[in-house]
C-alpha cells in the first residue's frame, strides 16, 4: 500500500532524448516569430497605403473645394462690375446728350464702395474716350483712341461687332498699372448691315461703349488669389477671356501648364482657366516619423512576443508529457475494488476519507455514499457483474471534513494483481452542482421575468429563425408553439422579412442596440395571432439587442416589440391640432408661418408673386348677438367652405381668429389673378347662407366682406409685411363703406353698391 503514494522518477536513459529535443527547440519558435513579424509588417504597409490614399483623397477634396470658392469669388466680383458697366452703358443709351456733370454723378455712384478695385470708369464717343471718372490720376485716358491702341483695339472692335459685354486683358494701362477692362456697348441693337460694315469714325458724335478699368492685383487680392496661398500654387491663363486656348498671364510660382487641378472661371464674353497644384513643401500625405517607428517597434514586439509564446508552449508541452501519467493517477480520489472489497486507494482518496482503508475492506462498510443516492449505484456496492460506467453517476459522498459533497463516480474494468478489478474514480463536482442549482434557480427567475415583460419578445438568429418566444403578450396569446422554429420568410412577406433580417444582422454586426418602428397590416396580424386594432393595422416599436453568446452556433438577437398604435394615433392628433383651426378645420396662423417660406421660394424660382387676401366679415357681431355663438360658429364654417371652393390645392386658407380669414395663394403669374380671386370671393360671400338655429329650424343670413389684397414681393419679402399691408387695405375698405376689395397702396374698388347687411 505504501508504494501507491510514490511517484515514478524518470529513467536516466530518457535524459539524452530530452537533451536532443531541447537542442532543436529554439528553431521552431524563431521561425514562427520571424513569420509573425513579416505578417505584421505586411499588414502595416497595407494600412499605410490605405492611409496615404485617404490623405490624398482628402487633400484633393480640400483643394477642389478651395478652388471652387476662389472661382466663385472671382466670378462674383467680375459679374458684379459687368452689371455696373452694362448699367452705365444703358444710362448713356437713354441719355445720348450726356454732359460731364451728369456722367460724374452716375459714375460716382458706381465707383462708391469699389475705390480699391476700380481704377476708372469711361465713356467713349466713337473710338475716342470722352468721359473719365475719377479724372485725377486718369488724365492720360481722356482722348485715347481705342481703335488704334495696340492692346485695346481688339476688345473695342469685339464690343462693337458682337454688341455684347467683353472682359479684356489684363493689359498695361495708359494711366499706369496693370488692369482688367470690362466693356459694354451703348447700343445693343444688331448693326443693320452686319459687323463688316461698321465704321469707326473718330469724329463720330455717338456714344459707343462704356468701360470700367479694374486694378488686376486688387481684384486678385479681394478674390483671395495671391502669392501666399498656403499649400496651393496658382496660375491664370486666357487673356481677353479666351480660356484654355490662351497663354498664362498670371503665374507667380512658375507653375507648369499641365497642372493637377483646373477650374473654369466664366464671365460674360469669355472665361479664364484657373490652374493649381499643391506646394511640394506642404504635401498633406506625408506620414510622421512616429508612424514608421510604430511599425518597426510593432514588428519587433509581435515577433518577440510570438517567439516567447512559442518557447513557452514548447516548455509546457514537455512538462505535460513528463507529468501527465502522475496527474492522471493522483488528481482525483481513486479506488481499485474487486467485487465489494477494496484492493487499493490513492493518497487523494485517503485525504477525502480521512483514513487509510485496510485492504479487503468491504466498501459498503465505510458508509461512503449518502443513503438517498445508493439506488443510483450497483446493489450493495458490488461491481462484479456491473457494466462499465464511463460517463459517471452523480452521488453525494461523505468526506472527512464533515457533510457531503457531490462527486461524479465512474468505474471501468482494469487488470490488477489479483486478476480483473474495477477502477473507481471520484471527480469532485460539488462546485459545479451548486452552480447548476444556482443557474436553475436563475433560469426559473428569468423565465418568470420574461413572461412578465410587456409586449412581444423573441430570440432570432442571424438566419432569421425564431429560437425563443417570451413576453407577456406572447404568453397570454400562446404564440410560442406557432412561431418557434419558423423563419422570418415563413412569417412575413418577402420584403418585410428581408427588412427585418437586415435589422437583425445590423445589430449583430455593430454590436449595438437597434430601434425601429414598423406597421403590420390586418392580414399579418391574423396570421401571427395578434388581435387587430379598431383601425385595422397596428404599429410596433422594436428594440433589437445582440446577444453575447451564440444560439445553436449562430449569433442572435433579442427582438422586443411593443404595441405603440395608440401612441402613434395620439401623436397624429396632436400634430393635427398644432396646424389646424379647431372650429373650421382650416389652417391656423402657425401653419401659414410654416407654408410661407416654401411658397415664397417657389415664387422666386418661377418669377411669379404671391397674393395675400385679408378677409374680414362685415357686421358679423350682430349674428352672434341675435342668434348666439353656436349659429355664429356654423356661419364661420360655411364661410370657410365657400372660401375653400375658390382655391387651388396649393393655396392656403387660414382662420386668423374671430371673423377674420387670410388666403395665401401659391405663385401667380400676374397680379390680376389675385385681384380676380378676391373679387370672386367677395361676390360669393354676398350670397345667402342657410344655417341651423334649432330642431328643424333654419335661417337665411346674408353678410358681406371687406378684403385687403397685398402682393409678394411688391410690398415686402416678409409675411408680416404682407399682413400689415393687406390689413391696412382692408380697413381702408371698411372706412369707405365695407363690402369691397382694396389693393395695398391703392384706393378700394367701390362701384357705388350699397353694403348688404346680415
Amino acid at each position: 500500500m505504501d508504494d501507491s503514494t510514490h511517484t515514478r522518477t524518470e529513467a536516466p536513459d530518457d535524459a539524452p532524448r530530452h537533451e536532443g529535443r531541447d537542442s532543436h527547440s529554439t528553431a521552431g519558435p524563431f521561425v514562427l516569430g520571424l513569420a509573425a513579424a513579416l505578417v505584421f509588417l505586411g499588414l502595416f504597409l497595407l494600412i499605410d497605403r490605405a492611409w496615404k490614399i485617404e490623405l490624398e483623397d482628402r487633400q484633393s477634396a480640400a483643394v477642389a473645394g478651395e478652388l471652387a470658392s476662389l472661382r466663385t469669388q472671382v466670378e462674383s466680383l467680375i459679374n458684379g462690375l459687368v452689371h455696373s458697366t452694362i448699367g452705365l452703358a444703358a444710362y448713356a443709351y437713354v441719355h445720348p446728350d450726356l454732359e460731364s456733370d451728369e456722367f460724374e454723378r452716375v459714375a460716382e455712384r458706381i465707383y462708391r464702395g469699389h475705390e480699391d478695385l476700380v481704377i476708372s470708369l469711361t465713356l467713349a464717343r466713337g473710338p475716342i474716350i470722352e468721359f473719365v471718372y475719377p479724372l485725377e490720376g486718369n488724365e492720360d485716358v481722356v482722348g485715347l483712341n481705342l481703335a488704334t491702341h495696340p492692346e485695346q483695339a481688339d476688345s473695342f472692335r469685339r464690343v462693337l461687332n458682337e454688341r455684347e459685354v467683353v472682359v479684356a486683358g489684363p493689359w498695361p494701362l495708359v494711366q499706369g498699372g496693370y488692369g482688367l477692362l470690362v466693356r459694354a456697348p451703348v447700343d445693343t441693337d444688331p448693326a443693320p448691315d452686319g459687323p463688316s460694315h461698321l465704321v469707326i469714325d473718330e469724329h463720330a458724335n455717338q456714344l459707343s461703349i462704356s468701360s470700367i478699368a479694374l486694378d488686376f492685383e486688387a481684384l486678385l487680392e479681394r478674390a483671395g488669389i495671391g502669392e501666399q496661398r498656403g499649400t496651393l500654387l496658382l496660375a491664370l491663363r486666357g487673356r481677353d477671356g479666351v480660356g484654355e486656348a490662351g497663354p498664362l498671364f498670371y503665374n507667380p510660382h512658375g507653375l507648369d501648364e499641365e497642372a493637377s487641378y483646373r477650374h473654369r472661371i466664366r464671365f460674360p464674353g469669355g472665361e479664364w482657366q484657373l490652374l493649381a497644384d499643391v506646394d511640394p513643401t506642404h504635401r498633406g500625405t506625408d506620414r510622421p516619423m512616429a508612424w514608421w517607428a510604430l511599425g518597426f517597434v510593432g514588428a519587433l514586439a509581435v515577433g518577440g512576443y510570438t517567439y516567447r509564446v512559442g518557447t513557452g508552449l514548447q516548455a509546457r508541452r514537455r512538462d505535460l508529457d513528463r507529468y501527465r501519467g502522475l496527474v492522471n493517477r493522483l488528481e482525483d480520489p481513486t479506488l481499485v475494488v474487486s467485487g465489494r472489497r477494496i484492493l487499493w486507494a490513492n493518497p487523494a482518496f485517503v485525504r477525502m476519507l480521512g483514513q487509510q482503508p485496510p485492504v479487503n475492506t468491504v466498501l459498503a462498510q465505510l458508509d461512503l455514499v449518502h443513503p438517498d443516492d445508493l439506488d443510483r449505484l450497483p446493489p450493495n456496492l458490488d461491481f462484479t457483474d456491473t457494466p462499465a460506467e464511463t460517463h459517471g453517476r452523480e452521488v453525494r459522498i461523505c468526506v472527512s471534513q464533515g457533510g457531503c459533497r457531490f462527486f461524479l463516480l465512474r468505474w471501468v474494468p482494469v487488470d490488477w494483481e489479483q486478476g480483473r478489478a474495477w477502477l473507481l474514480t471520484f471527480v469532485d463536482v460539488n462546485e459545479n452542482r451548486l452552480l447548476f442549482d444556482a443557474l436553475t434557480a436563475a433560469r426559473d427567475l428569468q423565465d418568470a421575468m420574461f413572461e412578465a415583460i410587456p409586449g412581444y419578445a423573441f430570440v432570432v438568429d442571424s438566419e432569421g429563425t425564431v429560437r425563443h418566444v417570451f413576453g407577456e403578450a406572447c404568453h397570454r396569446q400562446e404564440m410560442a408553439p406557432a412561431l418557434l422554429g419558423d423563419t422570418l420568410d415563413q412569417l412575413f412577406p418577402s420584403d418585410v422579412a428581408a427588412n427585418f433580417l437586415e435589422m437583425v444582422n445590423r445589430a449583430i454586426d455593430e454590436g449595438t442596440l437597434q430601434t425601429n418602428e414598423y406597421r403590420l397590416d390586418v392580414d399579418l396580424l391574423k396570421r401571427l395571432g395578434i388581435p387587430e386594432h379598431e383601425t385595422g393595422a397596428r404599429w410596433f416599436e422594436a428594440r433589437i439587442r445582440p446577444l453575447a453568446r451564440a444560439i445553436n452556433g449562430l449569433p442572435a438577437v433579442v427582438w422586443h416589440a411593443l404595441d405603440v398604435t395608440d401612441r402613434r394615433e395620439l401623436e397624429v392628433k396632436l400634430k393635427t391640432m398644432a396646424w389646424e383651426d379647431p372650429l373650421t378645420g382650416m389652417a391656423n396662423r402657425a401653419a401659414m408661418d410654416r407654408a410661407f417660406p416654401r411658397l415664397a421660394a417657389r415664387a422666386e424660382r418661377q418669377g411669379g408673386r404671391l397674393a395675400l387676401l385679408f378677409i374680414d366679415l362685415d357686421h358679423f357681431k350682430p349674428v352672434n348677438d341675435r342668434y348666439g355663438h353656436a349659429v355664429g360658429d356654423q356661419l364661420l364654417r360655411r364661410v370657410a367652405e365657400r372660401l375653400k371652393s375658390h382655391l387651388r390645392p396649393d393655396d392656403v386658407l387660414v382662420r386668423l381668429g374671430g371673423d377674420e380669414f387670410i388666403v395665401l395663394t401659391a405663385p401667380l403669374d400676374e397680379r390680376e389673378e389675385g385681384l380676380h380671386l378676391a373679387q370672386r370671393v367677395q361676390q360669393d360671400l354676398n350670397n345667402t347662407f342657410e344655417v341651423h338655429t334649432g330642431p328643424g329650424e333654419f335661417v337665411e343670413l346674408k353678410i358681406t366682406s371687406s378684403i385687403g389684397v397685398a402682393f409678394y414681393p411688391d410690398v415686402g419679402r416678409h409675411l408680416s409685411d404682407l399682413m400689415v399691408a393687406a390689413d391696412r387695405a382692408m380697413y381702408q375698405v371698411k372706412a369707405q363703406g365695407h363690402n369691397d376689395v382694396g389693393l395695398a397702396g391703392d384706393a378700394p374698388h367701390n362701384d357705388g353698391r350699397s353694403t348688404p347687411r346680415a
